[in-house]
């Protein structure tokens, strides 16, 4: 069931953060579906990089190979009929036991109750600082 349908509102900050992270473990540990709330024209913008949904599917792919443990944090968001925004924090732990935090700020745009395009930006705080490659990699 496509949880984008059921959004919180814009006003509660709070459920909105619970609503996004809720989203983003369920789609990175494989909970979730990508058909279920990504369009088929689907378009990501990461640091630069652009990836269709095809490649978000490659990607989702690769992250899972690459990591042991992936654990989204949403310190901010923004929920409204045609967009969500956040800022999350993701902890990673690679399959060779570094960990490495991610800063993503996030900004999806949502059509016919399906996200068709994400533009986002991302910054090591803590770890490798290739790890900032893990937020747009296919291989």
């Amino acid at each position: 069931m496509n949880p984008l349908i059921h959004l919180p509102s814009a006003a509660n900050e709070l459920a909105c953060c619970t609503f996004m992270q809720q989203l983003l473990n369920d789609l990175f540990a494989g909970k979730l579906a990508p058909a279920e709330i990504f369009s088929a024209d689907y378009q990501q913008h990461t640091d630069g990089n652009t990836l269709d949904y095809e490649g978000f599917i490659q990607h989702l792919n690769h992250v899972r190979a690459q990591v042991s443990r992936i654990a989204f944090r949403v310190e901010q968001a923004c929920c409204t009929p045609h967009m969500l925004a956040d800022r999350h924090c993701v902890t990673v732990t690679k399959t060779n036991g570094q960990t490495s935090d991610i800063e993503v700020y996030m900004f999806a745009r949502l059509r016919d109750g399906k996200i068709w395009r994400i533009d986002e930006v991302t910054r090591v705080i803590k770890g490798d600082h290739a790890d900032k490659s893990l937020a747009s990699a296919t291989s």
